[in-house]
């Protein structure tokens, strides 16, 4: 079996969380249920906390949009629907230097199949 190599479960891993994040069903600011969508709160480039499901909020399009358009009130929405403290973790835990063996990816893919 041929073992893939870390662009393709780099590209696994990001399909698969935003499955995941998905299926939580509705937009997690308005509520919609139309073009849903996963949003990192904090950027893809930072490895720490790009597959982290708690990075990763499920918002449509529209909500999506506005993130990226007003970074301090999406900051602030977040820190109200997480809490501040599970917020300032985050923001920290994206700061690790992380750099992913290819088995270590494979594991991350195969946890997240499961919840998936």
């Amino acid at each position: 079996m041929k073992i893939p190599n870390r662009k393709t479960l780099r590209n696994k891993l990001d399909k698969i969380c935003g499955e995941i994040v998905r299926a939580r069903g509705k937009c997690q600011r308005c509520g919609s249920k139309n073009t849903l969508q996963s949003c990192h709160i904090f950027s893809r480039i930072y490895n720490a906390t790009r597959w982290l499901l708690d990075n990763l909020l499920c918002l449509c399009a529209s909500c999506h949009f506005w993130s990226h358009k007003n970074p301090i009130l999406f900051a602030e929405f977040v820190k109200k629907l997480l809490g501040e403290e599970k917020y300032e973790l985050l923001k920290e835990a994206r700061k690790q230097i992380t750099k992913y063996t290819i088995e270590d990816l494979q594991i991350k893919y195969n946890i997240l199949k499961e919840a998936l």
